[in-house]
């Protein structure tokens, strides 16, 4: 990732003028590319001025989209890794402790019926022999509860941030600071206006598409 960040930024620094080759066939330019990629350094200098330079010009620009293009596909393989492995990590954790206790409403009947024919007498003696397994059935109950819905979400949301903070944090901000997020679909200006909170340097709604 760091490798074609800094790839981009000495695309970039060429500083080659917008729109430069807006009228020429893709076809076209990517002849040009496909000749200045294959050719030796001391044969492009043979060339006559305006030859050389349209040739590296075309390469440059072909080169700043092939880039910009694994950028992203940098970008979008790096999320669904992290939320991959979350997932798979929090799963492995919770796998073995997790059991489905069967008969819910039965075993809260029980409990209630026992608690309340003996309300004064010692838990361990009334509810536990209530219930079919005993203490055991009432702490994997408690524990499946524990171990669904919100309580895992959080669990997984946890392990999100404890990846990206420890491993991926340096190569992510180094790619947004890079990137340019564009978009024109509303459904989308959340994430754009939550991209703005690191800086508008590198965001901007002035065109149409998106990444």
């Amino acid at each position: 990732m760091m490798t074609e960040i800094r790839k981009l930024a000495a695309v970039r620094a060429i500083e080659l003028p917008p729109g430069l080759f807006a009228e020429v066939a893709p076809k076209v330019l990517g002849s040009w590319r496909a000749r200045a990629a294959v050719e030796a350094p001391s044969h492009m200098r043979t060339h006559p001025r305006e030859l050389k330079v349209l040739l590296l010009a075309a390469l440059v620009h072909e080169r700043e989209r092939e880039i910009t293009d694994t950028l992203v596909e940098l970008l979008i393989a790096t999320v669904h890794r992290i939320k991959a492995r979350a997932y798979s990590k929090v799963t492995k954790e919770l796998i073995n402790a997790f059991k489905r206790v069967t008969g819910k409403e039965n075993i809260l009947f029980k409990v209630a019926d026992a608690a309340l024919g003996h309300p004064d007498d010692p838990v361990r003696q009334v509810i536990f022999p209530a219930v079919s397994g005993g203490e055991q059935t009432l702490k994997d109950l408690v524990h499946e509860f524990k171990t669904k819905g919100p309580a895992y979400r959080t669990t997984v949301q946890t392990t999100l941030r404890a990846s990206y903070t420890n491993h991926y944090r340096r190569g992510l901000i180094a790619l947004l600071d890079t990137l340019e997020f564009r978009s024109n679909n509303t459904a989308f200006q959340p994430v754009i206006e939550a991209l703005e909170l690191r800086g508008p340097v590198f965001v901007t709604r002035r065109w149409p598409g998106q990444i």
